[in-house]
Parts: C-alpha cells; structure tokens; sequence
C-alpha cells in the first residue's frame, strides 16, 4: 500500500510531458558540472565519516564497529546542516505550508532511510560488497522510471549504465559470497536512493529549493537520532552529558563541522538546485564519480593505494558519463531548431 501511493506521489508531481528536461543545453551542461562538485564533496566526506565516527567510539567508550559513532555523527552532521541553512538563506524560512512540510518531510524521509540502512548494513558485509549494492542506484533509477512512469531514459543513457556498472564492479571488486541481511541493506539502500532522485527531480521544480533543502536536512537528522537509540548503548549515549563529552572531542566536532559544511550543506544544496534539470538516470550516472573521489581522496589523505582493478574500473565510469555527454551533444546539434511562423 505505502509503495503505491509513493508511486502516484511521483507520477502526480512529474511533469507529463518527457523523462527528458527541456532546459537548455547549456543549462543542462552547468547542471552536470555542478553535480560533478558534488561528487568531489560527498567523496572527502567518507574519510571524515570514518575518522568521525572511530572518534565517537573512543569518547564512548565503544568498540570500533559499533552503529552508534557512524549514526551519532550522521544525526549532527545534517542537524547542523539545516539549522545553518535556515540561519544563512531567508528564503528557507518564508513561505512554508503544511504541503511544503510534507513535500520536505517525504524527500528527508527517503534521504535518512536510506543513509541509516547504509550504514548499518555496512557492519554486516563488506566495505566492497556494501559500496557496489549501493552503487546499484544506477540501474534502479533507469528500470523506475521505466516500468514506473513508463518514461524510458534515452538509449545513450541505458549504454552509459551499462558501461558505469561495470565500472562499479570493476573498482569495488565485490563479489558477495551469499545474501544475508548486509545484501539486504544494501539493496534496499540503492532502491531508496533512486526513489530519491526521482522524488526530488518530481518535486523539486513544483517547490522552492530553499526551503526543501531545509527540511530534508532536519529530517533526515531527526531520522538519525532517533536510530541511535536503537544501537547497543545508543540511549545512554544520547544523554545530554554524553553527548557533550562525546562533542567536546576535538577528532568529532571538527570532523561533525567539515560533513556539514562540505557534503552536507554544499553537496545537497547543489543536488536540490541543479538535478531537476538532468534527466534521473544521467544524474545517477554523474554521481558514480562519488567513490572514484572518495579512493583517490583516501590514497592522498591517508594513503589507502588503488590497484590496477580498481584503477581500470574508476576509468570505466568516467568513459562512461564523457561518453554520454559526447554523444548527446552531438545528438542535440544533429536535431534542427523548430522555426515558428
């Protein structure tokens, strides 16, 4: 039943016309530039989360591994986020209404589902495993808009995914020895995240950004505190004098502060203003270049080495998304402008 109204949610906020957004080509092209940079901020951001969230555990007292620290971490990172955003942009303050809530309460809702599952299934598979399944959001965007809105992505776009995909299992070099629960998460993960997307690209243009941006943050924040009390020791640790003793640590706030300011706040303030502008499936394949950012960030800041594999695989999603840009530039020269009498 919650499936189905999610769909006529998206059908009813899309517009009938076409998958494909008739902005400009030019407007197009800053759009993908733009969720380009995005990718480079969510790609710093793995090592602050990881940094973070060791941290959190030393200050709690907890054994690395545990829920909380990565969660704990997550809740702050996208509280301060949306406080900040409202404090900085006025327009994210004016014009609310309870279908503006709703809209903000739906995409935040999908956001934070999706990053809790994330992590929590990251402790039940491998980081190898967890990143490939994730990075499925590929195909599931696509299959979505196909069977879903009965809007097929244009066919340079299928061969873009089809290539990237390869890319991903390629760089990751995951090959699940079995299908536990961590798959599971995985999975479900990836699905949420392309619901995502095509929630935003729906609502999005309907809606003004500031104030989506906004609520997503608080409520995927919200989402996070609330699942750190289920972890193993996460209500204790939720106390108001944990929680400062935790915060006091220099190796979590400054960590908390670069996720909010970079990935956070950067990152999504780019993907709710320029994505509406792609089509779905073109942003799930620009944002592939998310791990090849986060690898070669690792490599620099704390020398975690790319093998020729991973190398060759990171090439392949770049191929990939040049490749489709390429060829829909020469598609779009090749189509004659319409000339009005």
């Amino acid at each position: 039943m919650a499936e189905r109204e999610l769909v006529s949610v998206i059908e009813s906020e899309s517009p009938s016309t076409s998958s494909v957004p008739s902005s400009p080509r030019s407007a197009q092209r800053t759009a993908a530039l733009a969720l380009v940079l995005a990718t480079f901020f969510w790609g710093s951001g793995f090592t602050w989360a990881k940094m973070g969230g060791e941290a959190v555990h030393r200050a709690a007292g907890l054994p690395d591994g545990s829920g909380f620290g990565p969660i704990f971490i997550l809740a702050w990172r996208f509280t301060l986020a949306g406080v900040a955003w409202l404090v900085m942009f006025p327009a994210a303050r004016r014009g609310w209404t309870w279908r503006s809530a709703a809209r903000s309460g739906l995409i935040g809702g999908l956001l934070g589902f999706a990053i809790i599952v994330q992590h929590l299934g990251l402790d039940l598979t491998s980081e190898a495993v967890s990143a490939f399944l994730t990075s499925l959001t590929i195909l599931f965007v696509p299959i979505l808009m196909t069977v879903v809105l009965r809007k097929p992505p244009r066919p340079v776009l299928w061969l873009g995914v089809g290539v990237a995909t390869a890319g991903v299992w390629l760089m990751t070099g995951a090959t699940p020895a079995g299908f536990g629960r961590g798959e599971a998460m995985g999975l479900a993960c990836s699905f949420a995240f392309g619901v995502y997307i095509l929630v935003v690209n729906a609502i999005v243009p309907r809606e003004v950004p500031w104030r989506i941006t906004a609520g997503q943050f608080i409520v995927a924040g919200a989402m996070c505190f609330a699942a750190c009390a289920f972890t193993p020791h996460g209500a204790a640790n939720l106390r108001p004098a944990a929680m400062a003793r935790i915060l006091a640590t220099p190796a979590v706030w400054q960590n908390v502060v670069l996720l909010a300011i970079f990935p956070t706040i950067a990152a999504f303030g780019l993907l709710t203003h320029f994505q509406p502008r792609l089509d779905a499936t073109r942003a799930a394949l620009i944002y592939l270049v998310e791990p090849i950012v986060a690898a070669a960030y690792a490599a620099v800041t704390v020398h975690h080495g790319l093998g020729w594999r991973a190398i060759e695989g990171a090439a392949l999603i770049l191929v990939a998304n040049v490749m489709v840009e390429l060829l829909s530039s020469r598609a779009a020269r090749a189509t004659p402008p319409i000339v009005m009498d």
